[in-house]
């Protein structure tokens, strides 16, 4: 993927995310991470990546945490991203709205 098609694909993110009215990041989270959250909405909401595959409640997590990790300058051991995906872990059944069949 070229940076080109990178941009273009958190542009298409960010409003995509607007259109479905996403909250970006609920309670406190530091807005490097905005984009993130904006693709998590995405798979929250519709239960499918933006390329329209579908995704599983468990895959949206882990894609959550992985994009917090690659923004954060602790990579992996970013703390941010393991407290913010264990929270959607614990309590984000009750968010999803995404295919029921997929709620792993």
């Amino acid at each position: 993927m070229t940076t080109s098609d990178i941009k273009d694909y958190w542009q298409r993110v960010k409003e995509t995310a607007r259109d479905l009215g996403g909250d970006g990041c609920s309670g406190p989270t530091l807005q490097v991470y905005r984009s993130c959250c904006d693709e998590h909405d995405i798979h929250y909401t519709t239960g499918r990546r933006l390329d329209g595959r579908p995704i599983t409640r468990r895959e949206a997590d882990a894609e959550f945490r992985r994009c917090m990790q690659a923004r954060s300058p602790f990579g992996r051991w970013a703390p941010m991203s393991w407290w913010r995906w264990a929270a959607v872990r614990l309590a984000g059944w009750r968010y999803w709205d995404g295919d029921q069949r997929n709620t792993d």
